[in-house]
């Protein structure tokens, strides 16, 4: 029979597929989760304030009070061999804690519980000793994302309940990992390097890790949209590609090259006069701004484009003083 505690821990992490916060701030407030549980423990309501603390772990999990009130209500919620574990746990990580003689009192009476308590589920100590090597190995071998990787790895120890301080600095570190990888294709892209439809897409899921971990940059949502456009450009979904690079020039107005390459959509897609009312806001001075209005009064008439060149030619030749 499932037991409840595995029941609080589904609960706490239903699906870890990239896009659900596992550490950090994502899973939710760490103060407010141990409020509300704190209210469930005095109402009784043991397993639910589990659940909550279980959640302010996940979300801090450098907060030792934390581990202390999970293993109470896992206790009373007679999940005796996993309220040992987390005693234990709670003991290792909190050697000068002025709890300690108390925790370490209540500890010793579960494990004399856990002696004869029936139907209680596996120890997975020595998963967690694999997992955990395993999620160390494949952050040694750059294995951010897909099968056997880090991500996963830490997935694994999240759903099975692992619960330790490190928990914080293995997810920092993927987060870092994750975010190095994405900002590299972000920076070759923004450098006009050729890539493949396969490459501009491994950033969205590596960025979406960070997040998953409480790394997230500021300019994430801009950053994967610009390379989604990429995307989309290559495929020749020229309308899909200027919505994209529309909304990365919105999340990030500061970055005008998100907004050359809403014209460039445009200009692909057929449309000049839109792509130039686009670059006049923004690059209205820029090299390839002038270019283009010159194409387009070139096709507007032979008169147009001879003066629209003579124009270019000139602030080329002799640009304007700073």
């Amino acid at each position: 029979m499932r037991s409840s505690f595995l029941a609080i821990v589904l609960a706490a992490t239903t699906s870890f597929a990239a896009g659900t916060p596992l550490v950090g701030a994502g899973v939710g407030n760490a103060d407010s989760l141990v409020s509300e549980g704190t209210k469930l423990y005095n109402q009784k309501k043991y397993a639910r304030a589990g659940e909550l603390f279980l959640q302010a772990n996940r979300a801090s999990p450098s907060t030792l009070p934390t581990y202390l009130q999970l293993a109470r209500s896992v206790l009373a919620a007679k999940q005796i061999s996993r309220a040992c574990y987390v005693y234990r746990v709670y003991l290792k990580a909190a050697p000068e804690s002025p709890d300690r003689k108390k925790a370490q009192a209540e500890s010793e009476q579960c494990e004399r519980q856990a002696r004869t308590a029936k139907g209680q589920p596996p120890d997975l100590s020595q998963k967690y000793v694999e997992t955990r090597a395993a999620f160390y190995a494949a952050l040694d071998q750059n294995a951010v994302v897909g099968p056997g990787s880090a991500y996963e790895q830490l997935s694994t120890l999240v759903k099975d309940g692992y619960l330790s301080p490190d928990l914080g600095d293995m997810a920092a570190k993927l987060g870092a990992a994750a975010l190095s990888k994405a900002d590299e294709i972000h920076k070759a892209a923004l450098a006009n390097e050729k890539m493949s439809l396969e490459r501009l897409r491994s950033a969205r899921p590596l960025y979406q890790v960070a997040a998953d971990v409480g790394a997230t940059p500021a300019d994430q949502k801009a950053r994967t949209a610009f390379l989604d456009g990429l995307a989309a450009l290559q495929e020749k979904d020229f309308k899909k590609a200027e919505a994209l690079f529309t909304e990365a020039s919105r999340a990030d107005s500061a970055n005008t090259e998100y907004v050359f390459y809403q014209g460039l959509s445009l200009v692909q897609g057929g449309d000049r006069a839109g792509a130039l009312k686009v670059l006049d806001t923004r690059l209205k001075e820029d090299p390839r701004t002038r270019v283009l209005r010159a194409a387009h009064a070139l096709g507007n008439s032979p008169e147009d484009g001879a003066a629209e060149l003579e124009r270019l030619l000139f602030s080329t030749r002799y640009p304007p003083e700073k």
